[in-house]
């Protein structure tokens, strides 16, 4: 079977590099297209680096247009060249939306796994799935439900998390601060900043005197110099290395804040982007009040969202610190990371989503 795939940010090649695998499981597969390094180690191979198109905000994809336009015709030619058995499409809605129409006016099948948050801000945009995508696969329940209300074919497989961090958890007070400050370039240097004088402050006082910075290896080492430099912060290699002796973390929106809610360690959200993107989401974000996806999935506010503004240094104190100590809001805090398990599925979900796929590939066979 032959597959291209598209998978445009660091996640969502995460995603697909575990899903890659579990379908080598099930039949032979030749998996080409855009992606980065899980997608490659899982046999695919890589024609498009995402690493070179993984922008975050409006106004940064706006200057990245014609980067965008190149992507999107040597993408479509190199689907020609192949002539898949299936278009696989990953999250990254502002490329993938389009070329899905483009495919499946040519008559190839088109299955999109981890659903764009258009229950966020595209409800418009769910007729274009409607007529373009064969099968939805979401990680939620509450996006199959949305779906179908209009009409779009969509199965729930669970997130992967339930998988990596498989045993419930519940960290310590007494350890370190964990900052995620994103695996961006464009994050890291607008929340890396306020996250380690926030460090500093909390460390002078004797409250805390360790932390740790999870490093992304897809951006550039510099960006992560100023908190090598901070007396009492170590480099973590990953994610998972920065929450392993935290008792609380500061942590960028996005899949991270589940993450760091499986791990059983209470957070706060910090969010910042360029002052245009902020204002277009603002304009077109309806119906959803939070922008941290454990906060989203639950349903409730569990943890506190900082946003633009919001994220300085003292504000940052003011609402980690009761996380760090034994208190009534680490109690509480600890009781919203149980929420975050439970709305992430049980385990197995990439071989359900393997299976999904080719039960939809036998139908249309």
């Amino acid at each position: 079977m032959k597959i291209v795939i598209s998978a445009g940010d660091p996640s969502g090649d995460v995603r697909g590099g575990e899903l890659m695998e579990e379908l080598q499981k099930i039949t032979t597969s030749e998996v080409s297209g855009l992606g980065g390094s899980h997608i490659e180690k899982a046999g695919g191979e890589i024609i498009f680096s995402l690493y070179e198109y993984s922008v975050m905000g409006f106004a940064e994809v706006l200057s990245s247009l014609g980067k965008f336009r190149r992507l999107r015709r040597e993408m479509r030619s190199h689907i020609l060249s192949v002539d898949p058995d299936l278009l696989l499409l990953v999250d990254y809605p502002g490329f993938n939306i389009p070329l899905a129409c483009w495919a499946k006016r040519r008559g190839y099948r088109v299955i999109y796994y981890i659903s764009p948050q258009l229950w966020a801000w595209g409800r418009k945009r769910v007729r274009k799935i409607r007529r373009s995508v064969d099968l939805m696969i979401t990680l939620f329940q509450f996006e199959v439900d949305f779906y179908r209300k209009y009409g779009v074919r969509a199965v729930c497989s669970g997130h992967p998390l339930a998988d990596s961090i498989p045993e419930p958890l519940e960290s310590e007070s007494g350890g370190e601060i964990a900052f995620l400050p994103g695996s961006r370039r464009q994050e890291i240097s607008l929340l890396l900043a306020p996250m380690m004088d926030s460090f500093i402050i909390l460390r002078d006082a004797g409250v805390i005197s360790n932390a740790s910075v999870a490093v992304s290896p897809d951006v550039p080492s510099e960006l992560y110099e100023q908190a090598a430099e901070v007396e009492g912060v170590r480099l973590a290699c990953s994610v998972e290395d920065a929450l392993s002796k935290a008792s609380a973390a500061v942590v960028c929106s996005g899949t991270a804040t589940l993450e760091t809610a499986m791990w059983g360690i209470p957070f706060i959200i910090t969010y910042r982007t360029s002052p245009m993107t902020y204002f277009l989401a603002r304009m077109l974000v309806r119906g959803v009040s939070n922008i941290g996806m454990a906060n989203i999935v639950t349903g409730k506010e569990i943890t506190r969202e900082l946003i633009q503004k919001d994220v300085y240094p003292e504000n940052i104190v003011r609402y980690l610190n009761p996380l760090l100590q034994d208190t009534v809001a680490r109690r509480k805090s600890l009781n919203g990371m149980k929420l975050v398990r439970k709305a992430l599925g049980d385990k197995g979900s990439s071989g359900r989503a393997a299976r999904y796929i080719m039960e939809a590939l036998d139908e249309n066979s």
